[in-house]
């Protein structure tokens, strides 16, 4: 129930396409961590090849801090994934129970008698 002030308390009030947008972005995101991550890849492959095994202290701890970036990056892009698909699955449910409740009090409505008195 909305009134003239807003939604009254006790009120949900859900934009299913903002949810579900929400959610594609938060995959979109995930997915740009992954190619960016692709992209240090890349970038640092001569350095793998001459600092790192250089067998110098700093290579081993640069290669260490390396793969833990790597390793963080990877769980995070995939935690916002998954966030993303929940917000987008959420959407269409809540979408979908909305819908049926509303047929369910429209046809319960509809199977009722009307008595008019003179």
């Amino acid at each position: 129930m909305t009134t003239s002030a807003g939604p009254s308390a006790g009120t949900v009030t859900m934009n299913y396409g903002a949810v579900s947008g929400a959610g594609e972005k938060l995959v979109q995101y995930g997915g740009e961590i992954n190619n960016a991550l692709q992209s240090l890849d890349t970038a640092l492959g001569p350095v793998r090849e001459t600092w790192y095994n250089s067998g110098s202290q700093s290579g081993v701890e640069a290669q260490a801090a390396e793969s833990n970036l790597r390793a963080s990056l990877v769980a995070i892009a995939e935690i916002i994934g998954r966030i993303g698909s929940l917000l987008g699955n959420s959407a269409v449910e809540a979408a979908d129970l909305d819908n049926a409740l509303s047929n369910g009090f429209r046809n319960h409505g509809q199977g009722m008698s009307t008595t008019s008195y003179a």
